[in-house]
């Protein structure tokens, strides 16, 4: 037994050296890094599309879609990237985080051995099964329309599946059960339209028209209602927004993409930074 416990200890030890160690020699947030790997690729990418143009293997249209592709894309990424810790937190060493991830290693390891007897317990369960899980959703939501919350998990669900016309279907019920609107709700459900139809002038441009009416200070929406003006060929209305949408001083990689493609419709491209 007491062979047992020895070797049980170095096992956690081991194991916290590899889980600890890469928090004490993290320079950058891995936020900060992915940012950066994102316009990295957006650089590159867009001056890919540009050398295709000038050899004449892509048309200026189809030109101007990839561009738009591309910049969706990295919004997305921007959204989803959370925010950067400051320069004086980075440089702090994650005490807390240690101790955190001290208790849970060996409560976790204490725990399952005590729980089970066995090194069974320290297996992992299955993963769940998602597609049962979005069974039970729906059968949730066929037995009770208004169960909102069911909704809300399935579309969510639908939406990391692929599913976006699934999605878009069950935010759109959620934002007409809603009694008053909710910015949040109507850009998800003009994101997973826009995803499932790829067109910028049918219900995703009204979804985002209400977005801006509710929250004018909207990146999303205003980037979105720019483009979808530039397709119409209403130049104008586009610089518009974006004009505003600069105004409310977006992350700077967003607002390279923006200046660019601005820049593209008033005839006086910028130079990137970074490039």
């Amino acid at each position: 037994m007491t062979e047992f416990l020895v070797f049980a200890a170095l096992l956690v030890a081991a194991s916290l050296v590899f889980v600890l160690l890469p928090l004490w020699r993290a320079g950058r947030p891995v936020a900060h890094r992915r940012r950066d790997a994102n316009i990295t690729i957006y650089h590159q990418r867009y001056a890919e599309i540009e050398r295709e143009v000038a050899a004449g293997r892509l048309g200026r249209r189809e030109a101007e879609v990839e561009k738009d592709e591309l910049g969706a894309r990295l919004l997305s990424d921007l959204d989803e990237t959370p925010a950067l810790a400051s320069d004086a937190s980075v440089r702090r060493r994650p005490w807390v985080l240690t101790l955190l991830v001290v208790i849970l290693v060996v409560g976790l390891s204490s725990g399952g051995y005590w729980l089970r007897g066995d090194w069974g317990a320290m297996q992992t369960g299955d993963r769940p099964d998602l597609p049962a899980m979005m069974g039970q959703l729906q059968q949730r939501i066929d037995e009770s329309p208004d169960d909102l919350e069911a909704r809300a998990l399935l579309a969510r669900a639908q939406e990391s599946t692929g599913d976006y016309a699934g999605a878009a279907e069950n935010y759109g019920a959620l934002n007409a059960a809603m009694p008053q609107p909710q910015p949040a709700l109507l850009a998800a459900e003009a994101r997973a339209r826009l995803q499932a139809t790829d067109d910028l002038q049918g219900r995703a441009n009204d979804l985002y028209r209400q977005v801006l009416e509710l929250d004018p200070a909207s990146l999303e929406a205003l980037w979105y209602l720019g483009l979808a003006a530039a397709e119409r060929g209403d130049d104008a209305r586009a610089v518009s927004y974006w004009n505003r949408l600069l105004a409310e001083e977006p992350p700077a990689e967003f607002r390279d993409m923006v200046e660019t493609r601005r820049a593209e419709l008033v005839g006086d491209k910028p130079q990137l930074q970074g490039d």
